[in-house]
């Protein structure tokens, strides 16, 4: 992946360690004040509900060190064009070994003072829709120090 491309996408890879560490503070720093999430989850019934979770909200989500979140981007795909950039994939999110949800992610970062900051992001949230490919992944262990 071209430079240009690797700083955005790191900030996104920061993001998902701080979700993981229960770092509300460094979730937070990595976005702009306004920061915002647009969740599109699947309910039970099959019906879907559209929550904006505010920076401030989402980061609150992240606290309990005991959780063992994981959020993995297998396969991102990132687009610059000047200080706008585009990162986005589909994703896994495991509680401890156990594969919660699947979805897609796409985050806008702008560059302000030479800093990427994510601006804003969707996601879906969906049980029911990790693929076969999905349902065999397992946390990936170099990337949160799980080798035994």
């Amino acid at each position: 992946m071209p430079s240009e491309k690797a700083a955005p996408l790191a900030v996104v890879e920061k993001l998902f360690a701080e979700m993981a560490a229960a770092n509300p503070a460094g979730i937070l720093a990595l976005g702009t004040p306004e920061n915002q999430l647009v969740a599109i989850r699947k309910m039970r019934d099959g019906s879907s509900r559209v929550e904006v979770i505010s920076g401030e909200a989402f980061s609150k989500m992240f606290t309990n060190k005991e959780a063992n979140l994981r959020e993995e981007m297998y396969a991102p795909q990132v687009e610059v064009e000047g200080d706008y950039a585009m990162v986005y994939g589909r994703y896994v999110f495991f509680v401890g070994e156990r594969l919660s949800h699947c979805g897609v992610n796409q985050f806008n970062l702008v560059k302000i003072a030479g800093v990427w900051k994510i601006a804003n992001g969707a996601s879906t949230i969906d049980p029911g829709a990790c693929t076969e490919k999905e349902k065999a992944m397992k946390p990936d262990p170099k990337r949160w120090g799980l080798q035994k």
